[in-house]
């Protein structure tokens, strides 16, 4: 899923992600029911695994512990606008 991303609140200053800052073109690969794939604009990435989620009206609100390798997990909130596509119209259609 590919959308920008709002970092709310981290709770090692040494993580990729840096509080109060947009992060734009994020893709987040939804691997299995545990880690996800966080990958940025410039190919970094992290592992992120959601210990909550709340769908508002145009985002995702995430609170996640993330990592980069073998290091400790960090804390995170973030804010995950994804970029939705409008549905075609076909000749014929009455939607």
């Amino acid at each position: 899923m590919n959308g920008n991303l709002k970092v709310l609140q981290v709770s090692h200053a040494k993580f990729l992600l840096k509080e109060k800052r947009m992060y734009k073109n994020v893709n987040i690969h939804f691997r299995d029911n545990d880690s996800h794939t966080l990958k940025l604009s410039n190919g970094k990435e992290a592992t992120l695994k959601f210990n909550a989620m709340t769908i508002e009206a145009k985002s995702l609100f995430l609170e996640a512990d993330g990592w980069i390798a073998e290091e400790t997990p960090t804390m995170l909130q973030l804010r995950f606008y994804p970029q939705i596509e409008a549905a075609s119209r076909r000749a014929g259609n009455t939607l």
